[in-house]
This record gives structure tokens, sequence and C-alpha cells, in this order.
């Protein structure tokens, strides 16, 4: 009996023992916690977000405190006490204002601190010294008429101080970025944007500049639109001869097409890959030389009647049932089949290869942000990175891609945006949108 007793107290001693170890390694722990900051903080303007991640996931966070220290004086941003564990990641945003917390210009310290539940304290320190610069940037815009047509391009040229980090046009949602230039041997900045195809007189589009503690200064552009366009809406009925042919075509190159319908196949061309493709467009046009590339009107393709113009709203049936939608997003032309087809104007060849729907073809950087795009081409004769010039024959037309014939589908666009072609054809557009812009800029200066 006194043995299985004695047995039973040295159980109990070692379930004691191991209960008080496994308390200790939990709560008892030596390792500090972790603090994240989610953005660089070298630098604070007028305001500055960021988020900040506290961690602990053995005892739990029991406390942190933000804080600005400058002249010795510490001026707190958010603190939090955690009354109970419990707590083992927290994530806040900080929205510092510093003519808030009444701190002025000039050097200072941020400091993060975060301690845990753990007896020992465990805590974590971050220091970083900052300056805080809370005067915006200066813009003047230069340009002074600005007429714009919807879908159409505009250039606005302004000049910026000197501690501008960022700069650009904003149209509506969209940010175009400004290209530093020099003009009669001083600095300025050009910048093309588009207008949307719904651009009203009421649009907000303004120049802006940040600097590098992030203050944003603006400039609105006055601009007066010449007219509304009635973009054409029409319905394309489509055979069951080209659904098929387009669907053995892409099924060919894209694996994920098989078990599909040709209706389902045709459906996610026209919806999914349109969207895929024309993002990869965009992503390739943010790739622009500063300088300007071209010079005078951009080349229309010769003897070749319109087939279709920008800005056609298409919708897509077949025996009556409605298949899908799609925005006509330049303008197609076609002539004598595998026509031969000239660089529009000189620049770079930034792509030169199979687009999913729009077949072969090659994208020309212009310069500033400005490209043009050759479409459904049945040869191609330029590759990346070269250099072509105004008229030099880079391909021939055909029916690559979710083309029904051979033509040209031809875009220009503005930043990755497509724009109107035919402002880019006409010569006197250029010279009063673009050259006269540039001449009263200089003499601005």
């Amino acid at each position: 009996m006194r043995k299985t007793k004695s047995k039973l107290i040295y159980v109990l001693l070692i379930f004691l023992i191991v209960a008080i170890a496994g308390a200790v390694f939990i709560y008892l722990e030596w390792e500090d916690p972790q603090i994240k900051l989610g953005d660089d903080i070298t630098m604070i303007g007028q305001k500055k977000v960021m988020d900040i991640t506290f961690s602990d996931m053995k005892s739990g966070i029991r406390n942190y405190q933000i804080l600005l220290v400058q002249d010795e004086k510490e001026y707190t941003v958010l603190a939090a006490d955690f009354p109970q564990m419990g707590t083992f990641e927290k994530t806040v945003k900080i929205d510092l204002v510093p003519h808030e917390l009444k701190i002025k210009d000039g050097p200072a310290t941020f400091i993060v601190k975060v301690t845990d539940f753990s007896p020992l304290r465990n805590s974590a320190l971050i220091k970083k010294d900052v300056v805080i610069d809370s005067i915006p940037p200066k813009v003047s815009l230069l340009s002074t008429a600005h007429y714009i047509n919807p879908g159409g391009s505009c250039l606005a040229i302004y000049t910026a101080s000197d501690d501008v980090e960022m700069s650009g046009v904003r149209c509506g949602d969209v940010f175009y970025p400004g290209n530093p230039v020099k003009l009669e041997g001083k600095p300025c900045y050009v910048c093309y944007f588009a207008a949307p195809l719904d651009v009203q007189n009421s649009t907000a589009i303004r120049v802006v500049a940040q600097d590098k503690a992030a203050n944003e200064a603006a400039a609105a552009i006055p601009f007066y639109v010449r007219k509304s366009k009635n973009f054409r809406s029409r319905t394309v009925s489509l055979g069951e001869k080209f659904i098929n042919r387009k669907a053995a075509e892409f099924q060919t190159r894209d694996a994920s097409l098989a078990g599909k319908t040709p209706l389902e196949m045709f459906i996610y061309i026209n919806d999914t890959l349109r969207v895929s493709d024309d993002r990869t467009i965009q992503a390739l046009c943010q790739k622009t030389e500063n300088t300007n590339l071209w010079q005078g009107a951009f080349i229309r393709m010769k003897n070749a009647a319109t087939m279709a113009p920008f800005g056609d709203s298409r919708t897509y049936t077949f025996q009556k049932r409605t298949l899908g939608k799609s925005l006509h997003l330049g303008v197609d032309l076609a002539s004598t089949r595998q026509a031969p087809i000239q660089a529009a104007n000189s620049g770079t060849v930034i792509f030169a290869d199979d687009l999913g729907i729009y077949g072969n073809t090659i994208i020309i950087d212009h310069g500033q942000g400005i490209a043009s795009l050759y479409a459904h081409l049945s040869t191609m004769k330029v590759e990346n990175g070269k250099k072509v010039t105004r008229g030099e024959i880079i391909g021939n037309s055909g029916a690559t891609g979710f083309a029904g014939g051979d033509h040209l589908h031809f875009s220009m666009l503005v930043n990755g945006v497509f724009v109107d072609p035919i402002e880019w054809w006409d010569p006197h557009w250029i010279h009063d949108n673009v050259e006269l812009k540039l001449d009263q800029a200089r003499q601005a200066l």
C-alpha cells in the first residue's frame, strides 16, 4: 500500500513538474515581441498614413506605444494597453498629422515600442531619425489652351519645384506621369493625357506634384470639350463557321480551353482574354522613353478604307443569343491582302509577338508615353528593341487573332490608355495641340 502511494506521489510530482515547465515555457518566455512597419518612414509630410503590426505568439501583447520625439519632448501618436492575455497580433493604422501634435518642421525621432505579457516583460523597440516637412512643392501651368475631344489626347506643360519626386496629370481617376524636359535650356515637364469617352466640362483634370515627404500640390487645368461624340453602337451577328474556326485556332495556343464548346471558347476569348491582353498592353506602354522620338503627323495606312472607327460599342450575337460585348479601341483599316504596313512614326519597338485577340502585334514606343499598335498582322519584319523610322515597313496586314478577315487594327495609346488615332493622323491637330503649345511654353519660360 505504502509502495503504491509512493508511486502515486511520484507520478503527481512528475505531472506537476511537467505542468510547471509547460507554464514556464508558455508564460515565462524569453522571446521578444515583433514590430513590422508597413512603410518606410524617413520623412513625414503634412500627413503620414501607415500600418504597424505588433505580434507575440507566445505570451501575447501587453501594450504598445508610438511616439515622436522632438527637442527632448515626447508626443504620443498612438498607445494602447491590453488588460488580459489573448492578443497575439495587432495591426494598427496611424494617421500622423504633425501639425495636430504641435510638431514643427525639422528633425525628429520616430519611436515604436511593444511589451509582451511574460513576467520578464520582453520588449521590442524601433527608433528612426526622421525629418518633418510640411511645405508642399510648387507647380505652375505653362500651357494655356486645352481643347479636348471625347476619347482624344491632350498635352499639358508645367514647371515644378526642385523637390518634386513625382508629378503628372490626374484626369478623373487616371494618373499620367509627366516627363522632364528642357525648353530653351530651362527645366519643365510635358505630360500627354487621354480624355475619357464620356468626358464633360465638369471632369476633374489637374496637374499634381508630390515631394519626398508625400506633400502634394495641385493646379487645375482649364479645358474645353470641343464637342460631344456619338460613338456607334452596333450588333454583330456571328456565323457558326467563324466561331468554330476561331475556337480551333485559339485552342491550339491555350490549353485552358480544352473541354470547352466553341461558344464557351468565344465567350472566354472575348471577355477574359480581351481584358488580360489589354492589361498586357497597358503594362508594356509604361516602359517609355523620357524623350520625344516622333515628329510630325502619324502615317495612316495607304489606300485603306476604314472598316470600323474608334469607340464602336459592339454586341455579339449567335442565333439570337447574346454572347458578349466589346469596345473597339482602334481603327480597322483594309486594303489588299497582306498589304505592307508602315511605322506610323519614328520610335522603338517594345513588342513584336503574338498577343491573344490581337494576333501578331507590333507596339512602337514614340517616347513620353505615346505608343502605336499594329494588330492582326500576317508577318512581322521587326523585333523588340529595334529603332524604326517613320514610314519604315514593319510587317503585312493579316487576319491573325480575333480578326474576321485581312485588315490592320491600328491603335494609338497615351500611357497605356487607348485614344482616337484620327487626331494623330491630322497635321493641323499636331500643330495646334502640340507644336503651338511647346512654342507658347518656350515663350513663357
